[in-house]
């Protein structure tokens, strides 16, 4: 009778899967509150990943902090990502609900903004930093502040003409950023 012994094998993570958790921790909102994103993006930029590994390079830190961001907005940010290629978090206001993050890279804010255009919404850009929230009047205000420069995404669905509203899909005056919108199709836990 053969044996059913199989040799030990040494499991190692390959580049691809620590590209996605990489991909997915930046796509991820990380804060309290709606934190999906969208399906098929850790796959995407796990396609898109070298196939062979390279040292990390050590990037400068970004010119302005989550906190300094926090503290002309005039709240307390909530830190929900910490990784060595960006920062991300948020805090609430009256004038409505901020998010944050800072990048260690353009590259990565690039990556970002691209992603995020796709859902609508408005965006303070400065470097290797955004900051977004509903108002885009409170991101101007903002803009005096800390400078940078406000963009604008395409419009997602159509908006409530489409009849494609509900969660996750608002009207285009508050178009989802990736953070709150929650996708048509359910997104895969990463690490579950």
């Amino acid at each position: 009778m053969p044996s059913t012994a199989r040799p030990a094998h040494r499991i190692r993570p390959s580049l691809a899967a620590a590209a996605a958790v990489c991909a997915a921790v930046l796509l991820c909102g990380g804060c309290a509150g709606d934190t999906t994103s969208p399906a098929g993006s850790a796959k995407e930029a796990a396609a898109d990943a070298p196939a062979t590994p390279t040292a990390p390079a050590t990037p400068a830190a970004p010119g302005i902090s989550i906190e300094e961001i926090a503290t002309a907005i005039g709240c307390t940010a909530e830190v929900g990502v910490e990784a060595d290629e960006l920062r991300q978090g948020g805090c609430q206001t009256a004038q409505g609900a901020f998010r944050m993050a800072t990048f260690a890279a353009q590259q990565g804010l690039r990556a970002w903004l691209d992603e995020a255009r796709a859902y609508g919404g408005v965006y303070l850009v400065g470097d290797r930093w955004v900051v977004t929230t509903q108002s885009a009047d409170a991101l101007n205000a903002l803009r005096e502040r800390l400078g940078g420069s406000v963009e604008t995404g395409t419009e997602h669905g159509g908006g409530s003409s489409s009849g494609h509203t509900g969660p996750g899909h608002t009207a285009p005056s508050g178009a989802a950023t990736p953070s709150e919108h929650t996708g048509h199709q359910p997104t895969p836990a990463v690490g579950s």
